[in-house]
This record gives C-alpha cells, structure tokens and sequence, in this order.
C-alpha cells in the first residue's frame, strides 16, 4: 500500500510517453491539431468567464448535477479548476503533466460519486461552448473548422484517460470487496471448522471428565481388538466404580460428586500411557483399555492407579474389574466389556464391608 502512494497516477497506470503519443496518433491528434488550437487560445480565454458561466448556468439547470455540486465552496472549487482545464486545451502542450491531469479529473469524479453519463452530458456541453467561443472569435471559417476538429480530438483523447481512472478505480473498489468478501469466507470458514471441532469433541467426550463418552469409546475398543487381532497382541480392559458414590453425593453434595469424578479421571489419565483409552461410561462408571497388556500388566496398572488415587483421596473407594483377551483368541468387544463389568461386581460384592478407606482390586484373565 506505501508503495502505491508513492507513485504517481501515470505510474499506477502504467503510461509513459510512448503510451502518450500512441494514443494522440490513435486519435488522429498531430502538431497540426495542436497549433490550431494554440491559435485559438486568445479568443478563447478572452472570452473565459464567460464560458465558464455560462457552463455552470446549464449544468445546474440539471437537479442531479446541483445536488453533486451541493455548495457555493465547491462551485467556487469547480470554477477554478474549470478555468485551469480551459487553459490547459489550448495551451498546445499535451505531455504526460498534462495526462497526469486528466487521470486525476477521472479519479476524483469516481470519489465524489459523479457517473459516466454526467461526466460525458458536462463534456458535450463544454465542447458545444467551446465551439461557439471559436467561431465566434476566428472570422476565418476553415480556421476555426480546424480548431473545433482539433478540439473534438483533444476531448476524446482527454476522456480516454478520464475513463482509465474511473475504471480502474471500480476495479480496485472491487478487488478490495472481494478481498474483504473472501477474508470474510476465510474467517467463517475458519469458525465453523473450529466449531465443527468443538461440536466433534463434545459428541465424543464426557462434557465433566473429558474423557471419551459411552458411544466413542465403543468405536475405540472394537478399532483396538482389530488391531491386536492384526498384530496378535492382548489386550486389558478395566471396568472402574466408585463404591457408595451416592453416599458421595448425599453426604457432600452433588458439586463435591462431580469434583470427585473429576479427580478419578485426572488420576486414570495420570496413570495412564498415551496410547491408553480412557472413557466414562455414565455416573461413576469408568473404562480402560490397556493396548498390547496382558493380566500381570493390568494387575501393575491397577496397583499404579490405586496409590496414586489413595495419594488424592483417602476416602474414596472403588472397585475395578479386570479381563484380558488376546493374543491368539479374542472376545468380541461387547463381551469383553460385559466380562470386566461382572468382575467388578464380583469384587464390590466382596468387599462391601470393608472399611470406607480400602480399595480393592480384582485382576483376572
């Protein structure tokens, strides 16, 4: 962007000198052109006030062209550069300070709002002005004839300019909607992947633990046994709950209950490796599958998680089942979580007496 400030019109537009007399010899605009119109100039701006109000008075004849105007400050504005364009057109000297004009004049009416038909209907009434101003100062009627012809020509080749700008300039205008409109796709597209993510995540994971939920962890453990079956390695299942967890909630209120299913996961993922499957089933019913683990593994787990759980919380109990499938023969997912789930039951059957303190483990192949 600093860098296109620091070019000039022509420059943005890519016309040089070349460009410039190409476009004169386009036009049919020779030094012959020019000096006829250099001729002219004396009975021109002779007349110049004139000219120029009598412009304005026809142009704000037309509502929409008063209300663009809008203020006696901007007609003021307008006058002058007006008197400065006449000038110019007569002046016989056409270069690239001269085009520079031009771009500007088309520019600064794409800015203000000013549309091609207004700009085109104020040019056919300076030119119709303009003619009169030159008959009616060159007696000579082949002098003047050549002098119209010579204007009709500088005009076209003005408005070429007029028109480079005004296009370019709806072009960029444009171009930055659409960079705005694709920024804008880029970032709600970039939202709702995000979102999706999140939607993706919550409809997999437990919202308190976020641990895996019942669904995503039945995909995980049948995604594991074809894998150990692939590879003909065992597989672990621990099905974990806590004991009297309803007394849990009676006792300390349901916010402590969910504190307490919070620490139970964190301790599992910390006991855990990361190729580990971590889920809660619902309430306080917990889940892990141990990949390429077999009883003796499992029974090491079991001891890692109850010293770290017992390091946490003295008061809380659990009972875990233990059953391992694999390497050569393996049960079909849903049996081996049923297998684990009564181990469990076995295990919390057994040591329902025992003091509120104990944990017991059960491991079984």
């Amino acid at each position: 962007m600093g860098k296109r400030t620091e070019e000039s019109l022509l420059q943005q537009s890519r016309i040089d000198e070349f460009e410039i007399e190409r476009r004169k010899v386009l036009f049919g605009f020779t030094p012959s052109d020019a000096e006829a119109l250099t001729n002219a100039r004396p009975h021109v701006l002779g007349k110049l006030d004139a000219v120029v109000d009598e412009f304005y008075r026809r142009q704000t004849e037309i509502e929409d062209i008063a209300l663009i105007i809008g203020d006696s400050e901007t007609m003021r504005r307008l006058r002058i550069a007006q008197r400065r364009y006449i000038d110019d057109l007569f002046s016989g000297v056409y270069d690239e300070d001269y085009v520079n004009h031009r771009l500007r004049i088309g520019l600064v009416h794409k800015r203000i709002g000013v549309e091609p038909k207004y700009y085109l209907s104020a040019l056919s009434v300076l030119r119709a002005i303009l003619h009169a101003a030159i008959e009616a100062g060159l007696p000579d009627a082949a002098r003047a004839a050549q002098a119209c012809a010579a204007l009709d020509k500088l005009l076209y080749f003005d408005t070429a300019f007029v028109f480079d700008t005004y296009i370019q300039s709806m072009l960029s205008e444009i171009e930055t909607v659409k960079e705005g409109a694709l920024r804008y796709a880029r970032t709600l597209e970039d939202k709702v992947a995000e979102r999706t993510r999140e939607l993706e995540i919550l409809s997999r994971h437990d919202a308190l633990t976020g641990l895996l939920n019942r669904r995503a962890f039945a995909e995980a453990l049948r995604r594991e046994i074809v894998r150990a079956k692939r590879t003909s390695t065992p597989i672990a299942v621990l099905y974990i709950d806590i004991d009297d967890f309803k007394a849990v909630n009676d006792s300390r209120g349901h916010q402590k209950g969910d504190e307490a299913l919070g620490m139970l996961a964190d301790v599992l993922r910390q006991a855990s490796r990361e190729n580990d499957i971590l889920a809660r089933l619902g309430g306080d019913e917990f889940c892990a599958v141990l990949p390429g683990v077999d009883a003796g593994g499992a029974r090491a787990f079991c001891t890692r998680f109850v010293e770290l759980l017992q390091g946490r919380d003295r008061s809380l109990a659990v009972s875990v089942g233990v059953h391992c499938t694999g390497p050569v023969e393996f049960d079909e997912p849903e049996t081996l979580l049923h297998l684990a789930d009564m181990t469990m039951y076995e295990e919390k059957a057994r040591h329902h007496a025992a003091p509120a303190d104990e944990i017991a483990v059960l491991a079984a192949s």
